[in-house]
Protein backbone atom coordinates (compact mmCIF):
# COMPACT_ATOMS: atom_id res chain seq x y z
CA UNK A 1 0.00 0.00 0.00
CA UNK A 2 1.39 3.39 -0.96
CA UNK A 3 1.18 6.01 1.78
CA UNK A 4 -0.13 9.50 0.97
CA UNK A 5 3.26 11.04 1.78
CA UNK A 6 5.84 11.81 4.38
CA UNK A 7 5.42 14.55 7.03
CA UNK A 8 8.09 16.16 9.23
CA UNK A 9 6.84 17.04 12.75
CA UNK A 10 9.30 19.59 14.15
CA UNK A 11 9.40 19.96 17.94
CA UNK A 12 7.03 17.00 18.24
CA UNK A 13 6.90 16.99 22.05
CA UNK A 14 4.65 14.14 23.17
CA UNK A 15 3.98 13.08 19.59
CA UNK A 16 0.29 14.01 19.54
CA UNK A 17 0.43 15.52 16.03
CA UNK A 18 2.72 12.75 14.78
CA UNK A 19 0.24 10.07 15.85
CA UNK A 20 -2.66 12.03 14.33
CA UNK A 21 -0.95 12.17 10.93
CA UNK A 22 0.20 8.55 11.18
CA UNK A 23 -3.40 7.44 11.81
CA UNK A 24 -4.39 9.41 8.69
CA UNK A 25 -1.96 7.24 6.75
CA UNK A 26 1.13 9.46 6.56
CA UNK A 27 4.68 8.35 7.29
CA UNK A 28 6.19 10.62 9.97
CA UNK A 29 9.64 11.81 10.93
CA UNK A 30 9.24 13.38 14.39
CA UNK A 31 12.06 15.47 15.84
CA UNK A 32 12.59 16.96 19.28
CA UNK A 33 15.42 17.28 21.77
CA UNK A 34 13.08 16.86 24.74
CA UNK A 35 12.28 13.29 25.70
CA UNK A 36 8.58 14.03 26.13
CA UNK A 37 7.37 11.47 23.59
CA UNK A 38 6.15 8.33 25.31
CA UNK A 39 7.72 4.96 24.54
CA UNK A 40 4.40 3.87 23.07
CA UNK A 41 4.35 6.80 20.63
CA UNK A 42 8.03 6.30 19.73
CA UNK A 43 7.27 2.72 18.77
CA UNK A 44 4.26 3.57 16.60
CA UNK A 45 4.80 1.83 13.25
CA UNK A 46 4.70 4.86 10.98
CA UNK A 47 6.47 7.36 13.27
CA UNK A 48 10.25 7.56 13.33
CA UNK A 49 11.45 9.62 16.30
CA UNK A 50 14.74 11.52 15.94
CA UNK A 51 16.53 13.11 18.91
CA UNK A 52 17.63 16.29 17.15
CA UNK A 53 17.13 20.03 16.97
CA UNK A 54 15.21 21.45 14.04
CA UNK A 55 18.38 23.07 12.71
CA UNK A 56 20.64 20.02 13.08
CA UNK A 57 18.26 17.43 11.59
CA UNK A 58 19.50 16.09 8.24
CA UNK A 59 16.73 16.99 5.78
CA UNK A 60 17.05 15.23 2.41
CA UNK A 61 15.91 17.15 -0.69
CA UNK A 62 12.25 16.94 -1.72
CA UNK A 63 11.31 14.23 0.75
CA UNK A 64 8.30 15.68 2.63
CA UNK A 65 4.87 16.85 1.56
CA UNK A 66 4.48 18.87 4.77
CA UNK A 67 6.36 20.30 7.73
CA UNK A 68 4.32 20.75 10.92
CA UNK A 69 5.53 22.77 13.91
CA UNK A 70 3.30 23.39 16.92
CA UNK A 71 4.66 25.73 19.57
CA UNK A 72 8.32 24.97 18.98
CA UNK A 73 9.34 28.25 17.33
CA UNK A 74 9.60 30.02 20.68
CA UNK A 75 12.70 27.91 21.37
CA UNK A 76 14.37 29.05 18.13
CA UNK A 77 16.55 32.16 18.09
CA UNK A 78 15.13 34.76 15.66
CA UNK A 79 18.39 34.75 13.69
CA UNK A 80 17.95 31.02 13.03
CA UNK A 81 14.37 31.11 11.70
CA UNK A 82 15.53 32.19 8.23
CA UNK A 83 17.86 29.18 8.04
CA UNK A 84 14.98 26.86 8.95
CA UNK A 85 12.80 28.20 6.14
CA UNK A 86 15.65 27.68 3.68
CA UNK A 87 16.11 24.08 4.89
CA UNK A 88 12.37 23.42 4.70
CA UNK A 89 12.23 24.79 1.17
CA UNK A 90 14.86 22.25 0.12
CA UNK A 91 13.28 19.30 1.93
CA UNK A 92 9.69 19.90 0.80
CA UNK A 93 8.39 18.49 -2.45
CA UNK A 94 7.04 21.03 -4.96
CA UNK A 95 3.73 22.39 -3.66
CA UNK A 96 4.53 21.16 -0.12
CA UNK A 97 3.13 22.85 2.99
CA UNK A 98 4.38 24.29 6.26
CA UNK A 99 1.88 24.60 9.14
CA UNK A 100 3.14 26.59 12.14
CA UNK A 101 1.60 27.65 15.42
CA UNK A 102 3.62 29.83 17.79
CA UNK A 103 3.40 32.20 20.74
CA UNK A 104 3.65 35.85 19.70
CA UNK A 105 4.55 39.27 21.01
CA UNK A 106 5.11 42.67 19.42
CA UNK A 107 8.83 42.17 18.96
CA UNK A 108 11.39 39.40 18.59
CA UNK A 109 12.90 39.66 22.06
CA UNK A 110 13.85 36.92 24.48
CA UNK A 111 10.95 36.15 26.78
CA UNK A 112 11.10 35.14 30.41
CA UNK A 113 10.13 31.57 31.26
CA UNK A 114 11.05 29.10 33.97
CA UNK A 115 13.03 26.85 31.63
CA UNK A 116 16.73 26.14 31.23
CA UNK A 117 16.52 27.01 27.54
CA UNK A 118 16.07 30.44 25.92
CA UNK A 119 12.50 31.40 25.11
CA UNK A 120 11.76 33.79 22.22
CA UNK A 121 8.66 35.60 21.04
CA UNK A 122 8.37 36.06 17.28
CA UNK A 123 6.61 38.77 15.34
CA UNK A 124 4.23 37.08 12.83
CA UNK A 125 4.91 39.65 10.10
CA UNK A 126 8.66 39.02 10.38
CA UNK A 127 8.13 35.24 10.25
CA UNK A 128 5.94 35.64 7.15
CA UNK A 129 8.55 37.85 5.47
CA UNK A 130 11.29 35.29 6.16
CA UNK A 131 9.11 32.54 4.67
CA UNK A 132 8.28 34.60 1.59
CA UNK A 133 11.96 35.45 1.09
CA UNK A 134 12.69 31.69 1.17
CA UNK A 135 10.16 30.85 -1.56
CA UNK A 136 6.85 30.30 0.28
CA UNK A 137 3.44 31.93 0.01
CA UNK A 138 0.90 32.34 2.80
CA UNK A 139 -2.37 30.50 2.17
CA UNK A 140 -3.95 30.95 5.63
CA UNK A 141 -3.18 32.86 8.83
CA UNK A 142 -4.90 33.86 12.05
CA UNK A 143 -4.28 35.21 15.53
CA UNK A 144 -5.61 33.20 18.45
CA UNK A 145 -6.27 34.33 22.02
CA UNK A 146 -6.64 31.27 24.17
CA UNK A 147 -8.08 31.27 27.65
CA UNK A 148 -5.45 31.42 30.38
CA UNK A 149 -4.43 28.12 31.94
CA UNK A 150 -2.12 27.08 34.73
CA UNK A 151 0.26 29.88 35.74
CA UNK A 152 -1.25 32.22 33.15
CA UNK A 153 -4.67 31.93 34.83
CA UNK A 154 -3.14 33.31 38.03
CA UNK A 155 -1.69 36.26 36.10
CA UNK A 156 -4.97 36.55 34.16
CA UNK A 157 -3.14 36.82 30.86
CA UNK A 158 -4.33 35.47 27.56
CA UNK A 159 -1.94 33.35 25.57
CA UNK A 160 -1.57 35.02 22.18
CA UNK A 161 -0.75 32.62 19.39
CA UNK A 162 -0.44 32.86 15.64
CA UNK A 163 -1.16 30.09 13.17
CA UNK A 164 0.00 30.20 9.56
CA UNK A 165 0.10 27.81 6.61
CA UNK A 166 2.59 28.31 3.79
CA UNK A 167 2.90 26.58 0.43
CA UNK A 168 6.18 26.10 -1.42
CA UNK A 169 6.26 28.17 -4.62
Amino acid sequence: MELPGKVLDVGCGTGRNSIFFARMGYEIDAIDVADAMSKKNKEHGLVKFHDSTAVDFNMPEERYIAVVGTRFLQYICPNTVNRLFQQWHQTLKPGGYIALSFVVSNSSVKGVKGYDVPYYYHNPEKVIKLAEDSGFSVIAKKYINKEPSGVNRVRKKLIDSFEVIFVKN
